[in-house]
C-alpha cells in the first residue's frame, strides 16, 4: 500500500476552497505510490464530510462541533500513523487547535493559504502569536508567496520550506442555465463592458476602491461601463460604503454557487482585483482559468504574476483616482487590446515550479 496522504480543509464550504482543493490533490496525487484523500465539511451524494460543520447555528452549537472536531481529528491521526497530513492554514485563530495536532507529526505539513492573517501588519499581538506558533510547533511549510517567506525570515522559522504557486484550476466550466436565477442574469448589460468584483467584500479586498472609482468615471465612459459585485459581505464593509448605489453598480451579496460563479465569470469582460495585501489568490487562478483579463493593483503578487505573463491583464495604481484612470484607459481600449497569448498561456500551463514541489515533498521524505 503507497502513501496515504490526507489534504484537511476545516473551513470548507464555508469558504468555497472545494476548486483550490481539488487543484491541490491533483498536483499531490503525481507522487509516486501516493493516495490523496481530502477531509473537509463538504458533502454530497457521493462523500460524507470528515467534519461536523461549525459555521451553523448558535454559539453553544458551533463551541460543540469545534471541540468535537479537534477530537475527531486527533484521534483519526492517532489511527493513521504512516499517513501525510497537509492542513490548510487561512491564518485565524480557529486554526491554531488544528495546526498544532497536525505538527506533532513528522509528515505534517502546514499550507499557509494565506499569508498567515490578513491583519497581521497592523495587530502586534496577533504577530507574536503566530510567530510562537509557527517557530515552536511547526516543522513543515508550504507556502506560496513572497509575502509569506517575508513574514517567515522574519520569524526566524527554521523548519522546512517548501514554495509552489497557487494551484492552477482544471474544473468544468459548463454550468446549469436553470440554477441561475433571474436576479443574477439580469445584473449583466450586453451593451455594455461587464466588469467583475468578486469574493469577499472587505477593506483587505479593496471593494471600497472599486465602487469609489467607478463613481470617479467621467462621462461618456461611465455609460459604456457596467460593475457587478457579487460575494459574502462578512464585516459590513458594503453598508459602509454603498450607502447609494450608482446606476452601473450593481451588487449580489451572499453565497455564490458553483454554477452562479461559472455563469459570472463566463459572462463578464474584465474581473477587478484592487487588492491591498494578498499572498496568494483563487480569484486570479479562476479569472485565468476562464482567460478573463485582470486589473489588478500594484501589490507584490499581482506585479510579480503579470511580470511573468504580461498580457494576462493590467496593473493599476493602489487609489480609488489610479483605478479609475484603469478602468477608463481599458474601457477606451477595449477589443483592441489582446490578452491571454499563446506564449504566456503555454508558459502558464507549463510551469516547472509544480515539479520541483512534488520533487522536494518526495526529497524531504513526507510522502
Amino acid at each position: 500500500m503507497g502513501t496515504q496522504i490526507y489534504l484537511i480543509d476545516y473551513l470548507g464550504v464555508h469558504c468555497g476552497m472545494d476548486y483550490y482543493l481539488n487543484a491541490f490533490k491533483s498536483n499531490l496525487s503525481k507522487i509516486p505510490n501516493s493516495e490523496v484523500n481530502i477531509l473537509s465539511n463538504y458533502s454530497d451524494k457521493n462523500v460524507t464530510p470528515f467534519f461536523f460543520n461549525q459555521y451553523k447555528g448558535n454559539t453553544f452549537v458551533k463551541i460543540y462541533y469545534l471541540l468535537r472536531n479537534i477530537l475527531k481529528l486527533n484521534k483519526f491521526i492517532k489511527s493513521t500513523p504512516n499517513g501525510t497530513f497537509i492542513y490548510l492554514s487561512y491564518g485565524h485563530f480557529i486554526d491554531i487547535p488544528f495546526i498544532k495536532i497536525i505538527s506533532k507529526k513528522r509528515n505534517g505539513i502546514i499550507d499557509i493559504h494565506e499569508a498567515i492573517s490578513q491583519s497581521l501588519d497592523t495587530n502586534h499581538l496577533l504577530k507574536q502569536c503566530w510567530k510562537k506558533i509557527y517557530k515552536n510547533n511547526v516543522n513543515n511549510i508550504i507556502f506560496h508567496s513572497k509575502r509569506t517567506e517575508i513574514y517567515l525570515d522574519e520569524f526566524k522559522y527554521s523548519g522546512n520550506r517548501i514554495f509552489v504557486p497557487h494551484f492552477k484550476y482544471q474544473y468544468d466550466k459548463k454550468y446549469n442555465i436553470d440554477k441561475i436565477p433571474t436576479s443574477l442574469t439580469e445584473l449583466f448589460n450586453q451593451s455594455k463592458i461587464n466588469f467583475l468584483f468578486f469574493g469577499n467584500l472587505n477593506i483587505s479586498k479593496g471593494v471600497d476602491i472599486v465602487i469609489e472609482a467607478f463613481r470617479l468615471l467621467e462621462e461618456p465612459v461611465s455609460e459604456k461601463a457596467n460593475l457587478i459585485i457579487a460575494g459574502k459581505d462578512f464585516d459590513g464593509t458594503i453598508c459602509k460604503y454603498c450607502t447609494q448605489l450608482d446606476k452601473n453598480i450593481h451588487i449580489l451579496s451572499r453565497h455564490i454557487t458553483d454554477d452562479e460563479l461559472k455563469f459570472l465569470f463566463s459572462k463578464c469582460d474584465y474581473i477587478t482585483l484592487p487588492y491591498r495585501k494578498t499572498s496568494q489568490s483563487g480569484i486570479i487562478e479562476t479569472a485565468f482559468h476562464f482567460k478573463r483579463p485582470i486589473i489588478a493593483s500594484k501589490i507584490p503578487y499581482f506585479i510579480q504574476t503579470l511580470e511573468k505573463f504580461p498580457s494576462f491583464g493590467i496593473l493599476s495604481g493602489n487609489s480609488p483616482k489610479e483605478y479609475a484612470i484603469a478602468i477608463s484607459d481599458t474601457i477606451t481600449n477595449h477589443g483592441t487590446k489582446i490578452f491571454y497569448s499563446d506564449l504566456d498561456y503555454s508558459e502558464y500551463e507549463n510551469r516547472k515550479e509544480f515539479k520541483l514541489f512534488i520533487d522536494k515533498i518526495s526529497e524531504l521524505g513526507l510522502a
